[in-house]
C-alpha cells in the first residue's frame, strides 16, 4: 500500500467574519496572519497540492493536523471542499492540530468532528458522540487517530492527548486481527525541540506516556505534524523498532529548501515500511516533485 501524509495546511478563509470572532485567542492569531505569517500558506499552494496528491495513484492520504488557521467555519467549510476532491472514509483520515481547536468555542462545539470525525469514525454515529481515539483499518494497515489538540491561552500552543484516550486505546485494538501495520497519527511532535521557548509554549505535555503506551502496543509508524519541519527518530523496545516521522508542512510558502512545502509518500509491503519518498514544491517551476 502507497499512503501519503499531509500536514500543516493551515488553509484561511475571512468571508462572513465578525468582529465578534475575534474577541478571543483569534485576536493574537489574527494580527500573526497579517504579519509575521502573511502569505506563509497560500490557499492556491494548497489547490496545487491537492492537485498533485491526485496523480499520485495511493492507497490513502493522512493528515496530521492543523488543517484551519484559527478553527474559523469559513476555513472548515473550504478545507472540507478541498479535501473531499480526494475521497472518503476509505480513502482519507485526519486527526486535529492545536489550529484546528484554537479556541474555547471551536473545542465546546467539536467544530473538527463535525466537518472531519466522519473520516476517523465512519458514519454510524452522530458526531456529538464521537470520542478519541479512533481506530480504522484500511487494507493490512491499521490507523490510530489520536487527538492531542486542546483549547490553549493566547501565545500557547502545547498539546495533550491524555490518559482517557491512551487507556481506551487498547481495547479498541483487539478488535482487530494481530499482524497488521500499525500507524498511529498524532498533531504534536513526539521530539523535543531545540527551542526552550517552543518546549514551554507548545510541546505535547504528556509525550512521555504517548511515545511509552504506543511503543507498548507494538505501533509500526507514528506520524506527526506542528514543527512544519521534517523530522524523524525511532524507538526501540525489545525486537519491536517504532519510527516517528514529521512531514513539515505541506503549504509551507517559503524559500528554504528546508522549510518548503512538501508531503511524504510511504510504502508499506507486507507488514513492513520499504521506502519513504518525499515530494517537494518548487516555488520557481510552482509545481511538486520528488526530493532527490
Amino acid at each position: 500500500m502507497r499512503v501519503i501524509q499531509i500536514s500543516d495546511l493551515h488553509i484561511p478563509d475571512f468571508e462572513s467574519v465578525h468582529p465578534r470572532d475575534f474577541f478571543n485567542k483569534r485576536m493574537t492569531g489574527g494580527l500573526n496572519l497579517l504579519t509575521k505569517r502573511r502569505g506563509a500558506h497560500p490557499p492556491e499552494l494548497a489547490e496545487r497540492l491537492i492537485e498533485d496528491i491526485t496523480n499520485q495513484h495511493v492507497d490513502h492520504v493522512v493528515v496530521t493536523g492543523d488543517i484551519t488557521n484559527l478553527s474559523l467555519p469559513g476555513e472548515f467549510q473550504r478545507a472540507s471542499r478541498l479535501l473531499r476532491i480526494l475521497g472518503g472514509y476509505e480513502h482519507v483520515t485526519v486527526v486535529p492540530g492545536n489550529h484546528d481547536v484554537y479556541t474555547q468555542g471551536a473545542a465546546e462545539q467539536k467544530r473538527f468532528e463535525s466537518y472531519f470525525g466522519h473520516l476517523l469514525f465512519g458514519e454510524g454515529e452522530g458526531w456529538e458522540d464521537w470520542t478519541f481515539p479512533a481506530v480504522k483499518r484500511v487494507g493490512d494497515i491499521l490507523i490510530i487517530g489520536l487527538s492531542s489538540a486542546i483549547a490553549t491561552p493566547p501565545f500557547m500552543a502545547y498539546g495533550r492527548v491524555g490518559e482517557d484516550q491512551l487507556n481506551r486505546l487498547p481495547a479498541l485494538l483487539e478488535k482487530h486481527p494481530k499482524g497488521l501495520f500499525r500507524m498511529a497519527l498524532v498533531h504534536h511532535n513526539l521530539h523535543r525541540r531545540r527551542s526552550r521557548f517552543a518546549e514551554a509554549t507548545a510541546a505535547l505535555q504528556d509525550r512521555d506516556a504517548v511515545v511509552a503506551r504506543l511503543s507498548m502496543l507494538d505501533v509500526d509508524l507514528v506520524l506527526h505534524g506542528h514543527t512544519h519541519v521534517a523530522h524523524r527518530f525511532s524507538i526501540t523496545r525489545g525486537e519491536h523498532t517504532m519510527l516517528v516521522v514529521g512531514s513539515g508542512s505541506s503549504t509551507w510558502n517559503s524559500g528554504n529548501p528546508a522549510h518548503a512545502a512538501r508531503y511524504n509518500v510511504y510504502e508499506i509491503v507486507e507488514g513492513q515500511l520499504e521506502r519513504i519518498r518525499t515530494r517537494v514544491y518548487d516555488q520557481q517551476r510552482r509545481r511538486f516533485e520528488w526530493m532527490m
